[in-house]
C-alpha cells in the first residue's frame, strides 16, 4: 500500500542559525552537556550558563521588539530533591531584581524528575530584562531551562472554580495557580456544587509502589462518578488501573502531549520521559458504586522497559453526582383511576368524617 509523503531525515540543529519563527521555543539543555537550540526570531541573544553561580540567564527582549508577543513562559526541568527546588528571579535593565518564585519544587519529599512552567508577569517583561533560574548548591540537579513566547487572547470560561492563564499547543490549559510562581497547592476538604460532591481522597503526596486504596462512604441516589488525580514519575508506557469494589473499571486517562514539549527529556538510556505532574481522570459508572463504603484501588502497571523510577500521586479526588430519586422511584407508574364525581345518595355526612370548621360571617369582635 503506498504511503503519502517522503522520507523523514533527522537533522542536528545549528545553534548559530536563527529559526525566524516568532513563537519558536528556546531550550537550554544542561545534561549530559550544555546545548542550546537555534536562536528563535524573538530572541536577540543566547542564554548564559554560569555553573559557578548556579544560574542560567535568559535574555528577554522588550515588547516593542516583538509586537506579536505579549507574554513569556519559562519551563524548568529539574531533579526535585525535596529542598524547594530552583528559584526564578527577574533582573530589569536598571539592575533591580524581583523574585518571581522562591522555589519551583516540593519541600520535604524527594520526588525525582519534576517540571514547572511559570508565566512571567507582563508588568516586568514590558521593557525587557533577564530571567534568572538559580539552583544554589544543587546546580547539577537542573536538566533544562526553556523559554516560550505567548500571545494574549480572549477566552470565555464557564464556572468560577477555574482561572485559566496559559494554553499550550497541545491544548493543555494551565490554571493561574500553576503558573504564578508559588508552589502548587493541594486540595483541601470536600466541595458541593449543585448535585455534584467533590470529595478529597488524599490531601498530600502519596508514593504508589504497587497499589493504593481509597475508601469512600456514599449515601443517596448515585448517578455516576469521576476519579481525578495527578501523577508524577509515571513512565509513558506504564498505566494506572482502577478497581471499584473489586470490579475492573479501566485505566486513568491522561491528556495528549506534544513531543516538542519542554518537559519531554530523554533518560540515560535514550527513552523519553515526561517530567512534572500530569492530571488524569476516569469515569465511574453508577453500577460500580454502592451504598456504604466503596473501595477504590489504584494499581501501578509498570512497563517492562522502564528503570523503575518512583511514582507519586497527589490531589486524588472523586466527584459523585447524586440524583433526587432512585431508578425504582422513577419507574413508569400506572395511570390513576378516574375520580368518582357522583354524589352520595342520600347526601348525608359520614359520621367518621372530621368536623368542618365553623364559618362566621360579618365582623368579628
Amino acid at each position: 500500500m503506498p504511503i503519502a509523503g517522503g522520507w523523514l531525515r533527522a537533522q542536528t540543529p545549528d545553534p548559530s542559525m536563527a529559526t525566524g519563527r516568532n513563537f519558536a521555543p528556546f531550550v537550554v539543555s544542561l545534561k549530559p552537556s550544555v546545548q542550546m537550540s537555534p536562536l528563535p526570531g524573538w530572541m536577540a541573544e543566547p542564554a548564559r550558563v554560569q555553573p559557578e553561580l548556579a544560574t542560567v540567564e535568559l535574555p528577554i527582549p522588550a515588547k516593542w521588539r516583538s509586537p506579536a508577543v505579549d507574554f513569556y513562559a519559562v519551563t524548568v526541568v529539574f531533579d526535585d530533591r525535596g529542598d524547594g527546588g530552583p528559584a526564578i528571579e527577574w533582573r530589569a535593565p536598571n539592575g533591580s531584581t524581583t523574585v518571581i518564585s522562591t522555589g519551583l519544587g516540593n519541600s520535604g519529599k524527594s520526588l525525582g524528575l519534576n517540571a514547572r512552567t511559570i508565566l512571567l508577569p507582563q508588568k516586568l517583561t514590558l521593557d525587557g530584562g533577564v530571567a534568572l533560574v538559580s539552583y544554589y548548591g544543587k546546580f547539577d540537579g537542573l536538566v533544562s531551562v526553556s523559554a516560550r513566547p505567548a500571545r494574549e487572547d480572549l477566552l470565555a470560561v464557564m464556572g468560577t472554580q477555574f482561572d485559566p492563564a496559559l494554553l499550550d499547543e497541545a491544548r493543555h490549559v494551565f490554571d493561574l495557580d500553576q503558573v504564578d510562581g508559588a508552589r502548587e497547592a493541594s486540595l483541601s476538604g470536600d466541595i458541593r456544587r449543585g448535585s455534584v460532591v467533590e470529595a478529597e481522597l488524599s490531601s498530600g503526596i502519596e508514593q504508589i509502589e504497587e497499589e493504593l486504596e481509597f475508601v469512600v462512604p456514599l449515601e443517596g441516589t448515585i448517578e455516576g462518578g469521576m476519579l481525578h488525580l495527578e501523577a508524577l514519575g509515571l513512565d509513558l508506557e506504564a498505566r494506572l488501573d482502577v478497581r471499584i469494589n473489586s470490579t475492573q473499571a479501566g485505566s486513568v486517562d491522561f491528556p495528549a502531549f506534544r513531543l516538542d514539549d519542554p518537559a519531554i527529556v530523554p533518560d540515560a538510556g535514550g527513552r523519553l520521559i515526561l517530567a512534572g505532574w500530569r492530571g488524569g481522570s476516569l469515569f465511574i459508572p453508577a453500577r460500580l458504586l454502592m451504598q456504604g463504603e466503596n473501595s477504590i484501588i489504584v494499581t501501578l502497571r509498570r512497563s517492562e522497559f522502564e528503570p523503575g523510577n518512583p511514582v507519586f500521586l497527589k490531589n486524588a479526588a472523586v466527584h459523585i453526582r447524586f440524583g433526587a430519586a432512585s431508578p425504582a422511584q422513577n419507574a413508569e407508574k400506572p395511570a390513576p383511576a378516574e375520580p368518582d364525581l357522583s354524589l352520595p345518595d342520600p347526601l348525608v355526612p359520614d359520621p367518621s368524617d372530621p368536623p368542618l370548621p365553623e364559618i362566621v360571617t360579618g365582623v368579628q369582635r
